[in-house]
């Protein structure tokens, strides 16, 4: 069955036709369609586009990922061909490629850009990718023009031309020289860039520093991030990880440090001054704690199967943490282990409680009902429930 994009299709015949999978140039990196590159001035991005298109184009392998041989047109539009001739010298002293092609000037988009980049097409049907090295220099600009529908109207025009003939096509861009906690923030232009392209790479360097991160992130894949370091010219993979380990990674210390309490101890009840001194955490204040415990608790106590309720009394905010061992059903959040809130009866305590509870001078046991050595009264029962 053909497919047009200005048909409908109902769902059901849309889930028996056969359609063809993702076009990958680099697996789980860079797909087929509209892909940008941004990255502060001078930090080696144009580096890193000619070792990924030399890579490309014989078949070689790119960050423990092996590449399928493929034609390649890099428009190096602020080089030269003398630098390009001692970057290649530098790069390999293996014979190059002759599917790997190189220009150094191009009509603008809207002006012709397009047809040049077709007529290279047809006579290198095996083109995968195509280098626009940098964006701005085939933009035409409008003075008049919105700023967001201007980007939009351009990247719309390239996605196009990409889709159409199945091809990649990457754009290098910069970026703002404010960077932001989000890197994908921080690229030059409007939101309608990164909207617009299917895949966004974004490489964060230290100016003079031989590391950098590469923040991926696309329609088709897991956001992942690759600590990579220069080394002969090149940006060598250290370390890759996907978004789940990155959300891990950014879960504090102490939140970490009340995880592991919380699971030794099974329930535990007390206000956040008390928590940090029971868990033994330093440096961190009692409003610090409480919020770091709401912020992280999806991605780093709830899959540990830890629960937690807060609940504000008269004189102070008492939280309650229970290790429930479900790290499958994260909607347990805020039940307590009875079904209810902080109970009015006190359970029973089991022995293997009071046992990993003796000596504890910090809080209110929630699985004996009793303070803890001079800790004072229970919280009031009849307290509103705080989220």
């Amino acid at each position: 069955m053909l497919l047009t994009k200005f048909q409908p299709i109902d769902a059901r015949t849309l889930s028996i036709t056969p359609l063809p999978p993702v076009r990958w140039l680099v697996p789980n990196l860079l797909s087929g369609g509209l892909s940008m590159l941004s990255g502060g001035s001078k930090i080696g991005k144009s580096w890193l586009c000619l070792w990924l298109c030399l890579q490309l184009a014989k078949g070689g392998e790119l960050w423990e990922r092996q590449l399928r041989a493929q034609a390649v047109l890099y428009l190096c539009l602020e080089d030269t061909y003398s630098r390009i001739q001692n970057r290649l010298f530098r790069l390999s002293e293996e014979e190059m490629p002759d599917n790997l092609y190189f220009q150094t000037a191009c009509e603008g988009l809207g002006h012709g850009l397009e047809e040049q980049i077709e007529q290279f097409l047809t006579v290198r049907p095996d083109t995968g990718l195509v280098v626009i090295d940098t964006l701005q220099k085939v933009r035409t600009g409008d003075a008049n023009g919105n700023v967001y529908a201007c980007d939009y109207r351009d990247m719309s025009a390239l996605k196009s031309l990409a889709d159409r003939h199945n091809i990649g096509i990457l754009l290098v861009h910069h970026q703002r020289k404010d960077q932001t906690g989000d890197p994908f923030d921080d690229i030059s232009g409007s939101v309608a860039l990164m909207g617009g392209a299917d895949t966004s790479w974004v490489l964060r360097r230290r100016r003079m520093s031989l590391n950098a991160q590469l923040h991926v992130t696309g329609r088709d894949m897991e956001s992942r991030a690759l600590d990579l370091r220069w080394e002969d010219c090149r940006w060598e993979l250290e370390q890759e990880e996907t978004s789940e380990e990155l959300a891990r990674k950014a879960v504090p210390a102490c939140v970490w440090a009340v995880a592991e309490f919380v699971q030794r101890q099974k329930c535990w009840q007390g206000t956040a001054t008390e928590l940090l001194a029971a868990a033994g955490i330093a440096d961190v204040q009692p409003n610090q704690l409480t919020r770091k415990l709401v912020e992280f608790y999806p991605t780093g106590l709830a899959p540990l199967g830890i629960r937690c309720e807060s609940r504000r009394t008269a004189s102070a905010r008492q939280l309650r943490l229970w290790y429930d061992g479900d790290d499958a059903d994260d909607d347990k959040s805020g039940t307590s282990p009875d079904g209810g809130g902080i109970p009015e009866t006190p359970s029973a305590p089991s022995s293997s409680s009071l046992e990993a509870l003796r000596g504890n001078k910090h809080g209110l046991c929630v699985a004996a009902g009793q303070p803890f050595a001079g800790t004072g009264s229970a919280p009031n029962p009849h307290a509103e429930v705080a989220l």
